[in-house]
């Protein structure tokens, strides 16, 4: 059994291990608990704990404060994934008594995601362009790809990480199709895409080829790509961030907007749109989950963010609909006072 980090681990070493691989087995993507479960190991080292008597309701307090900068939401990502794995320990005969199930969550504000204006797209897509021209070749082939990575998660509702991790063999030009595979909760889907992004992934994927031709298994290399393969998210955060300077696009709620809201904005104006063709959002929701690859409805609902469009649209829908109801009730009242 290879150790699933570096350095010295504590007397749960072994227990974290085995509880990842058996989450993996489940199909779940544990790459948020292997960190969280990492840094409980690294805790109980450096407080000398070697017993798992040790571990109580004080303890499980102390590790999540451990850093006090985490946010509360961080801190309760911390405490959900504790109780679980803390439930396994239980399942195993290890413990008789789950702790951390007697501590409550804390309070956070809700994160608001940024929502993109259609013009706001725009300059994103022009600031690019613009940087690509004024840089030299390797940074402005950095600056192409950031434009199509940009245009293909507003245009496919893509997560970054499927943007990122899409190989040349999964863009299908000929049917207009995306193959994404390993994504969140396992779930592959094919997502279909425009003539507008055909052209686009077209000319990009020309490019690509001619700047870093792939030598081992072409299909299977990267479809975005710097000279060194695939990019990573960090990177791709850092050049989203100097585009947004560009822009002089800021969130009024004080945290930067991200390059994950373009899928959260996708969402939201193809519900606008469809509320403009005078749709059934409602109905419409099954087929929006499959398409984002979202294991529920109640997931996809998150991302259907309330606009003052998209209030102004359905204050609007219910005018036509039931404006003249009053109306028609009060003549009819009317007619049999007069006319009894």
């Amino acid at each position: 059994m290879s150790p699933l980090w570096p350095g010295s681990h504590s007397f749960l070493g072994t227990a974290i291990e085995n509880y990842l691989q058996s989450r993996q087995r489940l199909g779940y993507v544990t790459q948020s608990a292997k960190s969280y479960l990492r840094d409980l190991d690294h805790y109980l080292v450096f407080h000398d704990i070697i017993s798992i008597r040790k571990i109580d309701e004080s303890l499980v307090i102390h590790w999540m404060h451990s850093i006090p900068s985490r946010s509360n939401r961080t801190k309760n990502s911390m405490l959900l994934c504790l109780r679980k794995f803390l439930d396994f320990l239980i399942r195993q005969g290890l413990m008789v008594n789950n702790p951390a199930r007697g501590v409550a969550y804390l309070k956070f504000k809700p994160f608001k995601p940024y929502l993109y204006a259609i013009k706001e797209i725009q300059q994103l897509l022009l600031a690019a362009q613009k940087r690509e021209r004024s840089s030299r070749q390797r940074q402005g082939f950095a600056w192409r790809t950031m434009a199509t990575m940009i245009y293909l998660i507003y245009a496919c509702g893509l997560r970054l990480s499927e943007a990122l991790n899409l190989r040349i063999e999964d863009v299908d030009l000929s049917q207009n199709t995306l193959s994404l595979w390993k994504t969140k909760f396992h779930k592959e889907r094919l997502v279909p895409f425009s003539d507008a992004a055909h052209h686009r992934l077209k000319e990009y994927l020309s490019l690509r080829l001619k700047r870093y031709p792939p030598t081992n298994s072409p299909e299977a290399a990267p479809f975005l790509c710097h000279s060194k393969g695939k990019y990573g998210a960090v990177c791709i955060g850092s050049f989203f961030r100097k585009l947004l300077a560009d822009c002089r696009i800021a969130n009024p709620a004080g945290h930067s907007p991200r390059i994950h809201d373009l899928r959260h904005t996708f969402a939201c104006h193809l519900l606008y749109k469809w509320y403009q063709e005078g749709r059934d959002p409602l109905n419409k929701l099954p087929w929006l989950a499959t398409y984002m690859g979202h294991v529920n409805i109640q997931s996809t609902q998150v991302y259907l963010t309330i606009t003052r469009a998209l209030l102004r649209e359905g204050d609007r829908r219910f005018r036509d609909q039931f404006e003249n109801i009053p109306a028609g009730f009060l003549k009819k009242a009317i007619s049999k006072a007069c006319h009894p």
